[in-house]
């Protein structure tokens, strides 16, 4: 088991989650880079082999940048970090009556048997158990939590970057911070995307 007095207990926990849910802000990035490297290259192929022809039009979006400037996503990683302080707090109580138990024990050690502090290991392991029982539990519920808030915002976006595509012919739009070193302002859509992602989030709040 755990022992929840060290640096790693409940302290660190929130932080944990913090980088958890940042990077569940970057739509899934690591598993993209390599099926992107290969649109660059196809769409690069295609664009040289498109002289004369009509143009290959292109595009990049940050993603990761679309999210922290949209309102809907912002409200969603401001409920998390307080669900996660929450269970901060709960699992410091448990960890600092841990703590008190076993100066107690020790205090009393000096004093009696050890067969005479039973009563207080008994206490101790039951805290800890407790302890592992409810971060187990809390974590689970955090990252169902992180589901329900940030999967249809993962959803809208996807939909969003397709429709755009779609609508304004592009060819490709591509992950602007997976394979890029330099793009043209006219050609990087993230302020477009955050300016719509924060409209749809308007009207859907406010239909008419």
């Amino acid at each position: 088991m755990d022992n929840p007095i060290n640096s790693n207990g409940p302290t660190n926990f929130f932080l944990r989650r913090e980088d958890s849910i940042m990077k569940s802000l970057r739509l899934g990035a690591c598993k993209a880079r390599l099926t992107l490297l290969f649109i660059v290259i196809a769409a690069f192929s295609f664009s040289t082999g498109s002289i004369g022809q009509e143009a290959f039009k292109i595009a990049v979006v940050n993603t990761e940048e679309v999210l922290k400037g949209s309102e809907e996503a912002t409200k969603a990683t401001e409920t998390l970090r307080a669900e996660g302080e929450r269970l901060q707090k709960h699992l410091q109580e448990k960890a600092d009556a841990i703590r008190t138990i076993q100066d107690q024990k020790t205090k009393a050690q000096i004093f009696v048997e050890d067969a005479q502090t039973t009563d207080l290991d008994n206490q101790i392991l039951q805290l800890q158990q407790e302890y592992q029982h409810d971060r187990e539990i809390g974590q689970q519920a955090l990252l169902e939590k992180e589901r329900e808030l940030l999967e249809p915002i993962y959803k809208s976006l996807e939909e969003l970057i397709i429709n755009v595509g779609k609508a304004e012919n592009y060819d490709i739009i591509l992950e602007k911070r997976l394979i890029t070193l330099y793009v043209k302002a006219e050609y990087d859509l993230t302020k477009k995307f955050i300016e719509l992602m924060n409209e749809n989030n308007e009207n859907d709040e406010n239909p008419e």
